[in-house]
């Protein structure tokens, strides 16, 4: 349903339902205007009856999109490579939860399981060597380590004594030396900084002013770039859809070709496997016919060049040994190259038969569909890149924005510190006073640098090598530490590697004994019908391949667009009737599954796409596209007395209709009204089911004739 459909058809009902309140309101004003209208017309008026059945039935209130089916499906797969034996279903059967399906050879399966048993045992094997290795060389390895760290304590033990005296000796001179020195530098710091000072917290103060009508006008440029971004997404949405309709016009033809193709393209490889091993064959049989004809050969000159030596007579029988080996050779060949020849011919005529149903027309048509879709891509893949490189563009702009605020934000921190600065790092002293303190500095700074270096003077060779001591044998328990730690965590390493290997191995073999003990029968894991057979009697299919494909009709589900006017009033568990086009006549109770958060647009307006699941799918013959209808049921009265909602008047507050009295006479009973859609009314007390009521029809003279 269009999105404008939709629209109409809700207001519509919302002005029946708000008609029937204002025509119960003043109906009597409303039949007085239209009486003198037929009266102006023809200059006369007359009343006639319409009659109206009270009945059994249901009032709903709720909107009503279109919708397409979808059914579940159900892939069968295999633990184990094999092949297949035997097929017991086709492409549209049904079949229930644990019929067989199909045969897998059983001698395949055995193979897999006695690998895996294998690669456990050699698993564990290597387990057990990792443990006793870490076993023996951490022993070794803890034994280095504590010689090496014992020898280290001590030497460090001694150092620090020693660096305690000599530090004792310089920490009081160089403290003196260091508080002079700030002492000096602050002086001639605030001598020399006064005015540029103040020249500088003007210039910050500017800074702040100029960088913030900067801001503004990069505020307006950023504006104008968002714009063009949210265009260049639309115009990619819209080539998107676009594309998405041709492919979906195209699903049909595509898939059939594509299948073609396929089938072309596996006999072709096939062929030129089978090719390639008939080659192969004809040389290992042309190679052993030159090896046995050299073995002949060997064989003949070895009987004639002695006769009565007994080491001539061994060499005699080890070369009629080597001929007869040479003849199985060749014939073993022979028989391989046969073999390839009649898999080659079989796979050739396999090949011509594709090929034959693959035509050049078939070709050209899907290079045509390739290229019509390369060309929406292409123009996709462009609006794309137009759109990622503006807002590429907006980004940089945006962080350049950033960066611009930041820049406001740290000129106005300058401008505080340097304000606060100004107004706290000047004192009383002037110009003079502070020359006469660096002055005094000077002196007490180069007595002090005197004192200083005579010390260190005396000190340098004993900390030297106090200093080469203690770093020799610390280094030697550093690197044994790490050498410990080092073993240690690699052995734990490769235990633990192991361990994980042998237990994925372990977990493994139990799932695909578990999975295994039907024997190669593969059975139906739920009841439906199959849409996809993936295999032929006779291939060798991978493990955990697809082999059937299952339409699980448990699970039938509808999807639908609804526009942003009506899906607020939807939500997910909500009823739903649901009519299909195959099933004329019925409906079926569903309810809301999935409600999509994100939108669709088309064309600027917006829709979501809700999925409705059927509550009862039993019996039902429903295959995957079927299109039908979604009631989404908002209000709904059911098993209720209803009528015509024109039968109802309205007046002092009271509801009436008009009957026949017993003497023919046209009189008004009460009743009380309920729920109403806008055609029709619940008829809570006051009538019951049968009764005939009333609706007054006034005419013109004229049309009475008529």
């Amino acid at each position: 349903m269009k999105q404008n459909d939709k629209r109409r058809k809700k207001s519509q009902v919302g002005r029946v339902i708000i008609g029937i309140f204002a025509v119960a309101a003043v109906s009597g004003s409303a039949f007085a205007v239209y009486n003198v209208k037929a009266a102006k017309n023809s200059g006369e008026t007359v009343s006639e009856y319409r009659e109206y059945t009270v009945s059994q039935g249901s009032i709903t209130i709720g909107t009503s999109e279109s919708g397409t089916v979808t059914v579940e499906r159900e892939y069968i797969s295999y633990p184990a490579s094999a092949e297949v034996e035997e097929i017991f279903v086709k492409v549209g059967a049904s079949v229930n939860e644990g019929d067989p399906v199909l045969r897998l050879s059983a001698d395949d399966i055995d193979e897999v399981r006695e690998e895996l048993e294998e690669k456990i045992e050699a698993a564990k094997e290597a387990l057990e060597e990792a443990k006793l290795d870490l076993t023996t060389r951490s022993a070794e390895a803890l034994l280095t380590y504590n010689s090496s760290v014992s020898k280290g304590s001590t030497a460090q033990a001694e150092y620090d004594s020693y660096l305690e005296k000599s530090a004792a000796s310089r920490v009081s001179e160089e403290k003196n030396l260091s508080s002079l020195k700030q002492d000096r530098e602050e002086y001639i710091s605030l001598s020399g900084t006064y005015a540029e000072d103040d020249a500088k917290l003007t210039a910050a103060e500017e800074k702040v002013d100029s960088l913030k009508d900067t801001y503004k006008e990069m505020e307006k440029q950023y504006k104008q770039l968002q714009n063009t971004d949210t265009a260049n997404a639309e115009a990619v949405e819209d080539a998107k859809e676009a594309y998405e309709d041709y492919k979906k016009s195209m699903e049909d033809k595509v898939a059939d070709l594509t299948e073609r193709q396929k089938t072309y393209e596996d006999t072709k490889t096939a062929y030129e496997q089978a090719q390639k091993d008939y080659d192969e064959a004809v040389e290992d049989y042309q190679t052993a016919l030159q090896s046995a004809a050299e073995s002949s050969l060997t064989s003949s000159s070895g009987s004639t060049s002695s006769s009565s030596d007994s080491t001539s007579s061994s060499q005699s029988q080890s070369g009629s040994s080597s001929s007869g080996n040479s003849s199985g050779s060749v014939s073993t060949a022979e028989k391989k190259m046969n073999t390839a020849k009649k898999a080659l011919t079989a796979a050739g005529q396999e090949y011509n038969l594709a090929k034959m149903y693959y035509t050049a027309y078939e070709v050209s048509q899907q290079e045509k569909y390739e290229s019509r879709c390369e060309e929406y891509e292409d123009q996709i893949a462009q609006l794309e890149d137009e759109q990622q490189e503006h807002e590429k563009v907006t980004k940089a702009y945006k962080s350049e924005m950033e960066d611009h605020s930041e820049l406001i934000t740290d000129a106005e921190e300058e401008y505080t510190t340097i304000k606060e600065i100004f107004t706290e790092k000047y004192g009383s002293d002037d110009a003079d006073t502070l020359a006469e303190k660096i002055e005094k500095l000077d002196d007490d700074i180069a007595s002090a640098e005197l004192s200083i270096k005579t010390s260190a003077v005396d000190s340098i060779s004993d900390d030297m090598d106090a200093q080469l001591k203690a770093e020799q044998a610390l280094s030697d328990a550093s690197n044994a530490k790490a050498v410990y730690d080092q073993t240690i965590s690699s052995l734990q390493s490769s235990i633990d590697d192991k361990q994980k290997a042998y237990d994925e191995l372990v977990e493994e073999y139990e799932e695909f004994c578990e999975s295994v003990e039907t024997g190669g029968i593969v059975y139906a894991p739920v009841s439906g019908a199959v849409s996809q057979v993936n295999v032929s009697e006779g291939d060798k299919v991978q493990a955990d391949s697809y082999l059937v494909t299952l339409m699980d009709k448990r699970y039938i589900y509808l999807t639908a667009a609804v526009s942003e006017e009506d899906i607020t009033s939807l939500y997910v568990g909500q009823e739903c009737s649901v009519s299909l086009t195959a099933y004329e006549g019925k409906s079926f109770a569903a309810h809301i599954d999935t409600i999509s958060t994100e939108p669709a647009r088309s064309s600027g307006s917006v829709s979501y796409t809700v999925t409705v699941k059927l509550d009862d799918e039993s019996g039902l013959n429903v295959l995957e596209g079927m299109s039908g209808e979604i009631d989404f049921i908002e209000k709904q009265a059911d098993n209720v007395l209803t009528v015509n909602v024109n039968a109802i008047t309205f007046r002092d507050g009271v509801s009436y209709v008009k009957v026949y009295d017993e003497t023919g006479n046209v009189t008004e009973k009460p009743v009380v009204t309920g729920f109403t859609d806008g055609r029709n009314v619940e008829i809570v007390s006051g009538a019951e089911e049968g009764d005939k009521v009333l609706v007054k029809i006034e005419l013109s003279s004229s049309e009475k004739k008529k």
